[in-house]
C-alpha cells in the first residue's frame, strides 16, 4: 500500500527545509534568468524606462541649452546628462516595486516559497535582474549624451567611479522598491505610490538648476536633497560643469552620495527579508 500524507483542514502544508547555503548562488542565477526572460517577453515597461530618459535628455538638452547658457549656465547639456543618469536610477524604483508586487499578487512567490530554497535567493534574484536593467539603461543613455556633446572629462577612472556610484544608488533604490512591492502587493497601487515620491525628489533638487537660481525657500530643500548630492558627485567624477559648493551638503556631497545609499541598504534589506518571511506564514 502507498502511504499518503494528510493535513488537517485549514492547515498549510509544511514548507520543505531550506536548501543548503552552497546552493544559494545557483538559485539566484536560475531566478534571475527567469526575471530577465519575463522582461524580454514583456518589453513594454523596460522599453519605456529606456526611451523616456532619452526623450527627456533630448527635450531638456535642446530646449533649455540656449536659455541656460544665456544666463551664465555654461554648457547646459554637459550639466544635464549626469542628472539624467541619476534620474533614471530614481525612476527604476517603479520597476522593482511593480515586479515584486506582481509576483506577490500572482502568488508566484508563494510557489517558490514552497520549494527548498532560501528566501534571500528570491529577493536577490529580483535585485540582480533589476541591476542588469539598470546597466542597460546606462548603456543607452551614455551614447545619447555623447551625441549631445557631453564628455567624461576626467577620463576612464572618473567615469568608472561615477558609474559605480550610479549602480550603488540604484541598488539601494531597488531594495527600497522591493520592500514597497512587498508592503503593497498590488502592481497598480505600488506604481501610484512610487511616482508621487520620485517626481518631487527629482524636481526639488539641483538636477536641472543650481540652488542659487532657485527661490529662497526652495534652495535649502534642494541642497539637502540626497539626489542633489548624487548628481553633484557625478558631475565632479565625470568632469562635467557643476555649481559652487557654498553650503555644508554641497561641500560634503561625496560623503552624502555614498552614505545615503548605504543607509537605505542597511534599512531596506533586512526589512524586505523580514516582510517576505512573514508573507509565507
Amino acid at each position: 500500500m502507498t502511504a499518503t500524507l494528510a493535513t488537517e483542514p485549514g492547515t498549510a502544508p509544511e514548507r520543505p527545509p531550506a536548501a543548503h547555503s552552497g546552493k544559494l548562488v545557483s538559485d539566484v542565477l536560475v531566478l534571475t534568468r527567469r526575471n530577465l526572460l519575463h522582461m524580454v517577453r514583456s518589453p513594454f515597461e523596460p522599453g519605456i524606462a529606456i526611451v523616456m530618459p532619452v526623450v527627456m535628455v533630448l527635450l531638456f538638452g535642446f530646449l533649455f541649452d540656449e536659455v541656460m547658457s544665456g544666463h551664465g549656465g555654461g554648457n547646459y547639456r554637459e550639466f544635464l546628462v549626469p542628472a539624467m543618469l541619476a534620474m533614471v536610477m530614481v525612476y527604476g524604483v517603479s520597476g522593482s516595486a511593480n515586479g515584486t508586487a506582481r509576483d506577490v499578487s500572482r502568488e508566484v512567490m508563494g510557489r517558490f516559497r514552497s520549494m527548498p530554497m532560501s528566501p534571500v535567493a528570491l529577493l536577490t534574484a529580483r535585485t540582480a535582474a533589476d541591476m542588469v536593467r539598470a546597466c542597460l539603461e546606462i548603456a543607452v543613455l551614455v551614447p545619447v549624451g555623447l551625441l549631445l556633446g557631453w564628455r567624461a572629462g576626467n577620463g576612464l577612472a572618473g567615469a568608472a567611479l561615477a558609474i559605480g556610484l550610479l549602480l550603488l544608488f540604484r541598488l539601494s533604490l531597488v531594495w527600497l522598491g522591493v520592500l514597497m512591492g512587498l508592503l503593497v502587493p498590488d502592481p497598480e497601487a505600488s506604481g501610484m505610490i512610487v511616482y508621487p515620491l520620485a517626481f518631487p525628489l527629482t524636481m526639488l533638487s539641483t538636477a536641472f538648476l543650481p540652488a542659487g537660481a532657485m527661490p529662497s525657500w526652495m534652495a535649502p530643500v534642494a541642497e539637502w536633497n540626497p539626489l542633489s548630492a548624487v548628481v553633484s558627485t557625478l558631475r565632479d567624477l565625470f568632469g562635467s560643469p557643476g555649481v559652487p559648493a557654498d553650503s555644508w551638503p554641497a561641500e560634503h556631497a561625496g560623503l552624502l552620495a555614498v552614505a545615503v545609499p548605504a543607509l537605505l541598504l542597511v534599512l531596506c534589506v533586512p526589512l524586505a527579508v523580514r516582510r517576505f518571511r512573514s508573507l509565507s506564514r
